[in-house]
């Protein structure tokens, strides 16, 4: 028997299981999950579903990161040429409004903020598996531009951290709040485009 055939259907497996996760995590939250009710939605026993995950946390750990390769997916794969700065943080930046007002992304936000007083260890599993991986990608590309003089030198975590919010700001927090509906195609681009003016002019060597 050839092993290529076993690891690829323990993959697939393993691709469903956070598949259903994801649809219980985000359908009636993190503490009324339970291991046992995601195994009954696979359809297997809880000990099958514990040969793939030690842990509820370690489940939503592996959703986050598979969330976070989407995004990173978009980000980092694709895009303008390093040289065309402007055009490469255009590119971050709607990569950042697209995933993060996406139904799914919003929902995972919500669950997070509304159980990490409950379960803070949620609220770290989050951000270490996805924010803090792509702010570190962003700041190293940054620091690559202050590096050859583009950006004026300062700390890069930091600069990310103004470039994403910049990004976001003014949109993707009141559509969280559901005061306001998603941008429209020309509000995106409006957005966009001031995000990373803004940023240029704030950040000017």
């Amino acid at each position: 028997m050839s092993v290529a055939p076993t690891i690829t259907k323990r993959e697939d497996r393993r691709e469903t299981i956070l598949d259903v996760a994801r649809e219980c995590f985000l359908a009636e939250g993190f503490a009324a999950t339970s291991m046992s009710t995601i195994a009954a939605r696979l359809g297997g026993s809880k000990g099958t579903l514990y040969n793939y995950f030690k842990s509820k946390e370690e489940l939503f750990a592996a959703m986050m990161q598979r969330t976070c390769a989407e995004l990173q997916a978009t980000l980092f794969d694709v895009g303008p040429e390093a040289g065309d700065t402007e055009a490469k943080l255009a590119h971050f930046a709607r990569g950042f409004l697209n995933h993060l007002m996406t139904p799914e992304a919003i929902a995972i936000q919500r669950v997070v903020v509304s159980e990490s007083e409950r379960f803070p260890e949620l609220g770290r599993v989050f951000y270490e598996s996805g924010p803090k991986i792509v702010l570190g990608r962003i700041g190293a590309y940054l620091e690559e531009l202050m590096a050859a003089g583009r950006l004026r030198r300062t700390d890069p975590i930091v600069a990310a951290q103004h470039f994403k919010d910049l990004a976001i700001s003014g949109v993707y927090w009141p559509h969280m709040w559901g005061v306001a509906a998603a941008p429209t195609p020309a509000q995106f681009d409006q957005q966009v485009t001031r995000a990373v003016d803004t940023f240029l002019r704030a950040y000017a060597p």
